[in-house]
């Protein structure tokens, strides 16, 4: 009798392999269709802006960071009403995220930009708050992310100002 055994380490490769895609695949698309590609031509930009360039190598390791932090929270034992608060979080934050290239760089629309960031910095400091409650690596993974979205929230209210 052929029993199958459960959460074995090929079925974790993979789904962790998909979540990855997942979450970095939505990522590179909302860059292409935002505009991201063009930065910041002709913007007057505040000066601890970084040349393009960084932004192309730092988001993508954020990415993978979030979802490696997601992969952690959907497999750890944790209570299944904090798990699910984490992933439905997880999810709202992932959105806004993705809506934010697209207003910035799309429509140009700089202050509705700036109040998407806002909105995602308050559920990025949350989701890693419910994150370390479910794994430690988790909330930890998440950390970087958030510093960088301070960063970014100073750019977007810089630019909206400037510009």
């Amino acid at each position: 009798m052929i029993t199958k055994v459960k959460n074995n380490k090929l079925e974790s490769v993979g789904y962790f392999l998909l979540i990855v895609a997942i979450v970095m695949g939505l990522g590179f698309l909302s860059g292409i269709i935002g505009g991201a590609k063009e930065g910041y031509a002709g913007l007057t930009r505040p000066t601890l802006t970084p040349p393009d360039i960084v932004f192309s190598i730092v988001w993508p390791i954020l990415y993978f960071m979030m979802a490696c932090s997601l992969f952690t929270v959907i497999f750890s034992s944790a209570d299944k009403r904090l798990k699910t608060t984490s992933i439905v979080l997880f999810a709202l934050q992932l959105a806004v995220n993705l809506a934010w290239p697209i207003v910035f760089f799309r429509f140009d629309a700089y202050f509705i930009a700036f109040l998407l960031i806002a909105v995602l910095d308050a559920h990025v400091f949350a989701l890693t708050v419910i994150n370390f409650f479910i794994s430690k690596l988790s909330g930890l993974l998440l950390i970087p992310y958030g510093l960088w979205l301070t960063f970014a929230t100073y750019l977007t209210v810089m630019i909206a100002i400037f510009n």
